[in-house]
């Protein structure tokens, strides 16, 4: 029954942990404080820019607008910046989880190459008997590599089939600002 746990566990580890990687690193890696202050900005300047009238104050209005559009690229370049550094982490501590897990899981085979997870009636795997043995395990045994092989491909397809973890917007997700030509002072008649 150990083995069987253990296996089991090890199976969903390698496509669980990625995925709850990917959430803790998007929940500590959020909104800085000097990003929240450009944006609070940006928007105190575009509530500004509305109360102004663009043909009566456009000296004004066109120097209010040119500080919105580069507090809007200074925001890009903060909030890319720190996607490429959530990235790199994700990449590498995945990476390592990964590594620990496939070492694992060869360990756990090595040691119990001969050990079957799970005895059934030979009846019960008439047709894959051979194959749910292999390599060294007796026919109606299933063997732990051939065990890790099926939960790792059922883990793989739930969650594949659960929704994307494409980021959605929320609440801590940058604002999507409109870069607004500068205007155009109307033609004088």
């Amino acid at each position: 029954m150990q083995l069987f746990i253990l296996s089991t566990v090890l199976g969903c580890a390698g496509v669980v942990l990625p995925a709850l990687l990917y959430y803790v690193i998007r929940a500590i890696g959020g909104e800085g404080p000097s990003e929240r202050q450009m944006r609070q900005e940006v928007v105190r300047l575009k509530q500004q820019l509305q109360s102004i009238s663009m043909v009566d104050q456009f000296a004004s209005y066109a120097r209010i607008q040119r500080k919105i559009n580069s507090l809007n690229q200074q925001y890009k370049a903060k909030v890319s910046e720190r996607s490429i550094g959530e990235q790199r982490v994700q990449m590498t501590i995945g990476g390592l989880i990964k590594a620990v897990v496939g070492m694992s899981c060869a360990w756990l085979v090595w040691e119990n190459v001969s050990e079957p997870v799970i005895t059934l009636p030979g009846s019960l795997v008439w047709p894959l008997g051979p194959l749910l043995s292999f390599p060294s395990c007796q026919l109606g045994q299933i063997s732990v590599m051939v065990w890790l092989g099926v939960v790792k491909t059922v883990c793989g397809q739930i969650s594949s089939a659960l929704p994307s973890r494409a980021p959605k917007p929320s609440l801590h997700s940058p604002p999507t600002f409109m870069q607004t030509p500068t205007p155009v002072s109307p033609p004088l008649d």
